[in-house]
């Protein structure tokens, strides 16, 4: 394994662990305001905008992270290619070595993070029933990045010289 490819994890890893902090403690503070309804998040409190804004951004981050550096760098060092694939191969290459528990879920996360991504003032419905969705399902995030941080550090380090 290269150099440049281990420093590409690591310095994946630590901004993941970075993002997951964030999103542990902000979810926390928020637990107590979902599930939310149109009329809850027209009502929020400043602070709790502030803490959803900021879910929502360490998220989009953390799969970011994951989406970009961490699992295309992870999939070169297992399958030891640095060839470019299209990301359904890396996702099923993951979900193959156990690193993801599944395609469909990674693809769900997708689709709730690229929802939120589009804020359209005449759905606010769509908004809180998306958020509602990934405050439930953030977790699966956490996951992912914590199997494959977990993978990295007890099969795949250990192999470097």
């Amino acid at each position: 394994m290269s150099d440049i490819l281990r420093l590409k994890i690591e310095a994946a890893l630590q901004e993941g662990d970075s993002h997951l902090q964030r999103l542990d403690s902000g979810t926390g503070k928020l637990a107590s305001v979902f599930p939310l309804t149109p009329e809850t998040l027209a009502s929020l409190a400043d602070e709790n905008v502030a803490l959803l804004d900021q879910f929502i951004y360490r998220f989009t981050k953390l799969q970011d992270a994951l989406g970009t550096r961490l699992f295309p760098a992870l999939t070169s060092m297992i399958t030891g290619s640095d060839d470019p694939r299209p990301f359904i191969d890396i996702l099923n290459q993951l979900e193959k070595a156990g690193l993801i528990s599944s395609v469909e879920t990674w693809q769900t996360l997708r689709v709730l993070r690229n929802n939120l991504a589009h804020d359209y003032p005449d759905s606010k419905e769509q908004c809180v029933a998306t958020l509602n969705m990934l405050f439930l399902q953030w977790r699966e995030l956490e996951a992912m990045f914590n199997t494959a941080k977990t993978y990295y550090q007890e099969k795949l380090l250990p192999l470097i010289p």
